[in-house]
């Protein structure tokens, strides 16, 4: 085998393996600061779940977190300019109230 073969194959391979871990770290990352910032406003016991995915159509990484009082409801967290910030949902001023975990830019 030459050497240019053993180095496309080693492409083939490195390059999604590479763009696989640079996925899960940005996930792993996005959902332990999600957590942190959670922490600073809520007890651990009030948070059922956190998951991340990356949306398709914005390509952007979202934290998709449900409180244990209100598992009818899932909130988005995003990272905006380093820091994270509640996205949605984004209720009318009529439908707010519903919203225990409403963040007041979010209001």
């Amino acid at each position: 085998m030459s050497i240019i073969n053993s180095l496309i194959i080693s492409l083939i391979i490195i390059i999604p393996l590479g763009f696989y871990g640079y996925i899960k770290y940005q996930f792993n990352s996005l959902k332990d600061d999600t957590y942190d910032y959670l922490l600073e406003r809520y007890n651990k016991d009030q948070i059922q779940k956190i998951e991340t995915q990356l949306t398709i159509g914005s390509y952007h990484y979202v934290a998709f977190v449900t409180f244990k009082d209100e598992p009818e409801h899932i909130y988005e967290y995003r990272r905006i300019d380093g820091k994270i910030k509640q996205g949605t949902p984004l209720p009318s001023e009529e439908k707010a109230p519903k919203y225990k975990h409403l963040e007041p830019n979010n209001r």
